[in-house]
């Protein structure tokens, strides 16, 4: 994984964030998938939405195929997304 320091550039003045090249290629797809265009991504607040909810999308697809297959894993996993009840 990159230097997470390489992937956001924040204007001092503004406070408005924009995404490297590297940054579009790390968090691009995941954010895409989820819903999010990474080039409208301005803020903070905004990164934390858009990483939550690739979060949420990421855990959705693993409990898919693996909620079920471990009461142990199903228990620590349990309230987090594709694992609630």
């Amino acid at each position: 994984m990159n230097d997470p320091r390489h992937l956001v550039m924040q204007d001092t003045i503004t406070k408005r964030i924009r995404f490297t090249r590297a940054g579009i290629e790390a968090y691009g797809r995941e954010f895409a998938e989820a819903g999010y265009d990474i080039r409208r991504i301005h803020t903070w607040q905004e990164f934390d939405r858009a990483t939550d909810a690739a979060f949420e999308l990421q855990m959705r697809r693993v409990a898919q195929t693996t909620r079920g297959q471990s009461a142990l894993l199903d228990r620590i996993l349990a309230g987090l997304p594709g694992w609630e009840d």
